[in-house]
């Protein structure tokens, strides 16, 4: 019976599965042809690539890259651990090329490698020594998986991301990026960061982004470049809109102003009436400086108006309060009533792109009124007890009155 039990024990034990225990380790690149920082480099027409361990064999177009770009023709997989890549045409002479292994690369195990790597080859006789660096953050840390692409100042014609990619980096565990390689003298470039906690290097739509503040140039006085520390901010950290000088308004009357943001399927602002509650109403000064704050990141719109009536929101008001304005506008719209009664003088400022947690200047464009019929505001609950008496309310709950 003793024998049976512990031959039952015996049975229970759990083991490890044949062949040893389950593979975690991430795969590395171990070396490459040509290697790291190779010059003079003839007509190159293949890359070889070694890798620690058995790969799944995917083509190279999904995690590999060059900077300038190559086209890849085909990969070509030997025993799963060196992969040759060979190229629709030969590496351009007299060039530094940046070669790019993406992390998120699997083994024969599904195992993903967890960091993505550059190296440079040239063509050319040596390989430049131009440097820029930097440090992104967010809040009070450092942004440890975060990329920064480096462009040319585009032409007027052309957005800077219509542009090739010059070069991508990643920050490190203290937030650091650094470019290497850099041609001197070079540049101005403009660099672009965002937080990448995906690993896949393209900004998500609620990944935090901005197009950094330095515009950096290298010469032979200054061959390395420090950018200053870059702040990211939450995808929906709210904006401040700054506004521009401007004329002042023909009318009498404050010009305020207030932000909408603008959906993808924007067919154009209904004007309604609006008392502060929905949206912050600021006064505009026309020298400039004027601040709209909280503003949604991403595509925006300023209502802009004359409060004729000084009662800082945007309002219908009689007619009788806008003899500054054509009359011609105020017959057009006229009723039955013998007083008319229309929203406020108002106008837009459209096409406004807010960045997260940025300021964004802007210049209020001039005055070409738009006046909409409107409704006579209804007397407040706290007017009705002077409702078919002949108490005059007080002056703080006076409301304007037909003819």
């Amino acid at each position: 019976m003793l024998a049976c039990l512990v031959l039952a024990a015996a049975c229970a034990v759990v083991e490890p599965p044949p062949g040893g225990p389950v593979d975690m380790t991430p795969p590395h690149l171990v070396f490459m042809i040509p290697d790291s920082a190779a010059t003079g480099l003839g007509d190159v027409t293949s890359i070889n690539l070694t890798f620690s361990e058995k790969m799944d064999r995917t083509s190279a177009v999904t995690w590999l890259h060059f900077f300038p770009d190559q086209r890849i023709r085909k990969t070509k997989w030997s025993g799963a651990t060196v992969a040759e890549i060979i190229l629709e045409t030969p590496l351009p002479p007299d060039t530094v090329i940046v070669v790019e292994v993406i992390s998120g690369m699997r083994d024969a195990h599904k195992v993903k490698s967890t960091t993505s790597r550059r190296f440079p080859i040239a063509t050319a006789d040596s390989l430049p020594g131009g440097r820029i660096r930097g440090v992104l953050i967010m809040g009070d840390s450092a942004v440890t998986k975060g990329v920064v692409e480096l462009y040319d100042i585009p032409p007027d014609t052309m957005e800077y991301f219509q542009q090739s990619l010059l070069r991508r980096t990643a920050t490190d565990e203290t937030g650091t990026f650094t470019f290497d390689w850099l041609p001197v003298p070079g540049g101005p470039w403009l660099m672009r960061a965002f937080a990448d906690a995906d690993d896949n290097l393209r900004p998500g739509d609620k990944e935090a982004q901005r197009l950094m503040p330095d515009t950096l140039s290298l010469s032979s006085d200054q061959p390395t470049a420090t950018a200053r520390v870059t702040t990211l901010y939450a995808w929906d950290t709210p904006g401040r809109l700054i506004a521009g000088p401007f004329a002042p308004a023909a009318l009498p009357g404050t010009v305020r102003a207030f932000a909408l943001a603008v959906a993808e399927d924007d067919t154009g602002w209904v004007p309604v009436t609006d008392d502060g509650s929905r949206n912050t109403i600021v006064a505009l000064d026309p020298a400039g400086g004027s601040i709209i704050p909280k503003v949604r990141p991403g595509a925006a719109r300023v209502v802009l108006f004359v409060d004729v009536d000084g009662d800082s929101t945007f309002s219908a008001v009689p007619d009788s309060l806008l003899s500054g304005l054509p009359d011609s506008l105020a017959a057009a719209a006229a009723g039955d009533s013998l007083t008319a009664w229309f929203l406020e003088p108002w106008w837009l400022a459209e096409g406004i792109e807010v960045t997260a947690g940025m300021d964004r200047a802007f210049d209020p464009p001039s005055a070409v009124y738009n006046l909409t019929p409107g409704t006579k505001p209804t007397a407040p609950d706290s007017l009705s007890a002077f409702a078919d008496t002949t108490t005059t309310p007080p002056d703080s709950l006076a409301v304007p009155q037909e003819d």
